[in-house]
């Protein structure tokens, strides 16, 4: 019988908003973040594969809720295993972040697009019957808390904005009471708030600067035509603090083509927030 070879593009609890978090920083020693995963971890796997230095009978690992990012791409993927240590490739700690060059884009996307793109969606919500559609990120995570608003501002965004799209999509742990099971519709799992990123009828993504806004970039609306805004009351995507860092949502892999809108260094009310993405 075969060992099994093992790579590991992910570590952590189960709770994926949970992890020894800190005012100012992430959590990737005992949590690795899904935007963290989604941009280098998993590109970097993908480079591997295709330069044959792993094949598709190596087993994947990674935290539960990511499985889809990768069923389709190899045979085996597995929920992390703190007890598993023999790793063909530990993605993890290799340091992926200077190993990629992005400048001035990804230079294998050519090659891997076909692969990148290929995630497993829920069929059931991309054949939804329904008509343009706003997604809704309220940042809840205890990482880097200074991103977070307080969960009443999307309240009173979401109720300023409900009646301009046929249903307000809202996606983040702890949003669950944002469901009205009406027009407002709170999902729980990323594969769920991938699909409905990529539906047709996307029109728009609104958050402060999180994670899974990078996922518009890579798996947004299947007719490229989503706005993501994002709230940037921090200045992370200045250019003189952090350059041309993809982790700061540099255009360089924004394979859908979105159309993002940056509202920096000012909160606008919920009100005006609203009125803004009504008239884009």
């Amino acid at each position: 019988m075969k060992e099994k070879k093992y790579v590991l593009c992910a570590r952590g609890s189960f709770d994926v908003n949970g992890g020894k978090a800190s005012y100012s920083q992430g959590t990737p020693q005992y949590q690795t973040e899904a935007a963290t995963e989604l941009i280098y971890n998993r590109l970097f796997s993908i480079h591997l594969l295709q330069t044959k230095q792993i094949t598709k009978q190596h087993t994947i690992v990674t935290l539960p809720e990511r499985k889809f990012l990768y069923e389709n791409i190899f045979d085996n993927v597995i929920n992390y295993d703190s007890r598993i240590n023999n790793y063909d490739y530990n993605i993890v700690d290799c340091g992926v972040w200077n190993r990629i060059e992005y400048k001035p884009s990804y230079p294998h996307y050519e090659r891997d697009k076909e692969i990148i793109h290929k995630i497993t969606y829920n069929q059931e919500i991309l054949s939804e019957d329904i008509e343009d559609f706003l997604v809704c990120i309220p940042r809840l995570k205890v990482s880097d808390t200074r991103r977070n608003l307080n969960q009443k501002y999307w309240v009173d965004f979401i109720s300023s904005i409900k009646y301009k799209f046929d249903k307000i999509i809202v996606f983040g742990k702890g949003n669950e009471n944002l469901d009205n099971g009406l027009n407002v519709k709170y999902v729980d799992t990323l594969q769920d708030y991938c699909s409905y990123i990529h539906h047709s009828n996307c029109r728009h993504v609104v958050s402060t600067i999180s994670g899974p806004c990078h996922y518009v970039q890579q798996f947004g609306n299947s007719n490229n035509n989503t706005t993501l805004t994002m709230i940037d009351n921090l200045g992370l995507t200045d250019k003189d603090k952090h350059g041309d860092s993809p982790s700061y949502f540099d255009p360089c892999i924004n394979f859908t083509k979105a159309k993002i809108n940056f509202i920096k260094n000012y909160l606008p009310k919920p009100k005006d927030l609203a009125k803004m993405i009504t008239q884009l």
